[in-house]
Formats: C-alpha cells, sequence, structure tokens
C-alpha cells in the first residue's frame, strides 16, 4: 500500500511537469489568475465520474452498454469505432459541466474567445489527472525504462489533443451563451433558424432556448467526434499522422482565436447600457439594408454604415456583430483588408497599437513645416459696393 501511493506521487510529479509549462502558456494575464487557477484543479476531479462508471461497469457487468453492442457486432472495426465515441462522449461531457459550473457561478465568460480560453484550461486539468493514472500504470506493466516515450507523448500530443477537443467545444459555448445576440444578427442577415424553431416547437421551448441547446449539442458532436478521430489514429502506431492532426488542431483554434468576432465583448450591464438616438423603425430599416450588403459581400460598406450606425447607437450588439463579422470577412493582403485592419486595429493587441502610435509619431517628426495657403473668398452676387477699409477680402488658413 505504502508502495503504491509512492508510485502515485511520483506519478503526480512527472505530470505536473508538463501542466505547469502549459499552464504557463494558458494563463490570461488579463483575465483573473485566481478563477483561472481554481477550475485547473476543479478540472483534475473531473476524472472521478469517468473512472467511477468504470469501476461500477466491472462491478455489475450486465449494465455495460458497450460491451453489450459489442457483443452483438461482429465486425472489428465497428468496436473499435464505437469503443472510441464511446469514450469520447464520456470524457468530453464531463469535460464540459466544468466549464459550465464555474461560469454559472462566476459570469467570467464575456467574449466568444473567453469561453475557448477557460475550456483550455479545463482541458489541461483533466489531462493532467488522466497522465497520472496512465504513468502509474505504464510503470507496473512495462517498468521505468519503458515509461520514458509514453510519458513524452502524453505529455504533448494526448495533451494537446485534449486541448483542441475542449478549445473546440468552447467556441461552440460562446456561440450558444450569446446566441441572444448572434440570432438577432443572423435574422438580420436572413438566416431562417427553422430547425431550432423545429425542435422549440416539439420539446415546448423558446426558440433562443433551442438555438442554445443545439449549439451546445453541436459542440459536444465536434468534441466528441474529433476525440474519436484522435483514438483511431493512435491505434495506427504512427507518429506522423498523429502530429498533423494536432498541428492542423491549433491552427484551426488559432485563427478562430484571431476573429475579432471572438473578441468582442458580448456581455452588457443593462444599468450602464446607452439607448439610441435613432427611431426604432429607421433603425430597423438601415440593419435590414446592412444585412443585404452582407450577403452580398459589400463588406466595405457593411464596415462603413456599422460605423455610422455605431455613433448613433453605440451599444447595439447586432450592428457591433455585422463589423467585426465584416472585418473577419476582409482579405488582409488585400488592399482594402490593409487599410481597413490599420482602421479598426485589434484593442487587444498592444504591439499592433503601440506599432501604429510610433508610425504616426515618426510621420510627424518628419513632416515638412506647414505652409500658409491664401484663399480669396468669393464675393457675394450683390451690388458692388466701396471696398472695407478694415480687410482686403482675403484671409490665412493654416493647413
Amino acid at each position: 500500500m505504502d508502495n503504491q501511493l509512492f508510485l502515485y506521487i511520483v506519478s503526480g510529479a512527472l505530470a505536473l511537469i508538463p501542466a505547469i509549462i502549459w499552464l504557463a502558456f494558458l494563463l490570461n494575464k488579463s483575465k483573473r489568475t485566481g478563477i483561472q487557477i481554481l477550475m485547473f484543479f476543479l478540472s483534475i476531479f473531473s476524472v472521478v465520474p469517468v473512472f467511477a462508471l468504470q469501476y461500477f461497469l466491472n462491478l455489475f457487468p450486465q449494465f455495460d452498454i458497450l460491451a453489450f453492442l459489442q457483443n452483438q457486432i461482429h465486425n472489428q472495426n465497428a468496436n473499435y469505432i464505437l469503443l472510441f465515441i464511446s469514450v469520447g462522449i464520456v470524457e468530453e461531457i464531463v469535460k464540459q459541466i466544468i466549464l459550465r459550473f464555474v461560469d454559472r457561478k462566476y459570469l467570467l465568460i464575456q467574449t466568444i474567445n473567453d469561453s475557448i480560453h477557460y475550456s483550455l484550461i479545463s482541458a489541461l486539468g483533466f489531462a493532467f489527472a488522466e497522465n497520472i493514472f496512465y504513468i502509474f500504470a505504464i510503470y507496473n506493466q512495462l517498468g521505468w525504462q519503458q515509461l520514458i516515450i509514453p510519458y513524452l507523448f502524453r505529455s504533448i500530443f494526448t495533451t494537446a489533443a485534449h486541448l483542441i477537443f475542449s478549445g473546440f467545444f468552447g467556441y461552440f459555448y460562446g456561440l450558444a451563451k450569446f446566441s441572444m445576440n448572434i440570432t438577432e444578427q443572423s435574422r438580420w442577415a436572413g438566416k431562417k433558424h427553422r430547425f431550432a424553431n423545429f425542435i422549440g416547437t416539439v420539446f415546448k421551448m423558446s426558440r433562443l432556448q433551442a438555438v442554445k441547446e443545439l449549439m451546445i449539442i453541436h459542440g459536444l458532436i465536434v468534441a466528441i467526434a474529433l476525440h474519436a478521430v484522435f483514438n483511431f489514429l493512435l491505434q495506427l502506431n504512427q507518429i506522423i499522422p498523429v502530429a498533423i492532426y494536432i498541428v492542423a488542431g491549433f491552427t484551426l483554434l488559432l485563427h478562430q482565436l484571431k476573429q475579432k468576432t471572438g473578441k468582442l465583448i458580448l456581455v452588457t450591464d443593462p444599468t450602464e447600457s446607452r439607448s439610441s438616438t435613432m427611431a426604432q423603425t429607421d433603425e430597423d430599416v438601415v440593419i435590414e439594408l446592412v444585412g443585404m450588403w452582407f450577403n452580398d459581400k459589400r463588406y466595405v460598406d457593411v464596415i462603413h454604415i456599422c460605423e455610422r450606425l455605431a455613433e448613433r447607437d453605440p451599444d447595439n450588439k447586432v450592428v457591433q456583430l455585422f463589423k467585426a463579422k465584416a472585418l473577419d470577412k476582409m482579405d488582409e493582403k488585400s488592399a482594402y483588408g490593409k487599410i481597413l485592419k490599420n482602421m479598426f486595429p485589434d484593442k487587444n493587441d498592444k504591439k499592433t497599437l503601440q506599432a501604429l502610435a510610433q508610425q504616426k509619431a515618426q510621420q510627424q517628426k518628419n513632416a515638412p513645416p506647414k505652409p500658409i495657403v491664401q484663399i480669396e473668398t468669393p464675393q457675394p452676387p450683390q451690388t458692388p459696393q466701396k471696398p472695407s477699409s478694415e480687410g482686403d477680402g482675403t484671409f490665412h488658413l493654416d493647413v
């Protein structure tokens, strides 16, 4: 017993090393560090239901639905697929519970990227706890000498895979949390949400609630599918397909994290919300026009009119979403894209702001002195009068 406890402590210490390294990359200094650490530790305990379920099924195999289905299916490949999917279902459901619990208690998610960020931390806590048990099991089977390669693989690739699965779920959870604003924006863009209307009718819920639940289910399905594909690639015993899969997943996540839509703050305190200075009917007409232009890919026009609308209704989230999505749609390599990216830089990107400020200061420093220009004022078409003695009909303007 003492020997096993010692091995668990050693396994925990080994699993903690990569967890600290990953956590150093994931911690966001602009967010509450205590909440991020709390989510990490809470996620460690999310493995308890997984192992408890395994223990229960070992004691009562008659309740093992997976084993029953595998006995009915005599195709080995089908059994593998069923196993991979079932593992993904259990683990992804458990991981998302922690995210939803902490968000409801502390109201920490204000943007879609916040949802992705906290999902990554939740996945890291789960991967850390899972690695402890795997390191312990591998040592008992193979010994310390055969532990190095599995340890490195799980520390890098398996942990990264868990981050990817949860990151994609976090994206859809963010869409679900802000479904009211997103659904309203998509409605103005012409989307009907027919399936959500059908689900709402069947289960007697509002369309907004149906959209929210469908987004969460969508995120779970994506995470489970990604998990199943990763488990399938592991069976090939080849590192290259796994590495390509991980790199592709992280590339997609990083692309999403750079989107202006994901950085848009969609939570507003009603007590601080500013009212619109436009009549509601007039504003609706303009937003409908914005939706038509957005569908026609007239993104420059959408951005400009949203800027004008924001002056009249600064807290309108639909207008902000249209503008952010139009900026995301613009090709950064195009002339318009470069201009607009400079006109509307990311406020969170301090390097971009500093670079623009330094560039502007350098231009002002190198600019020649402003000349004095004389501009003749046009004479009014009236009866000629004697020139005034106070001036000669000209004035000076600095440009």
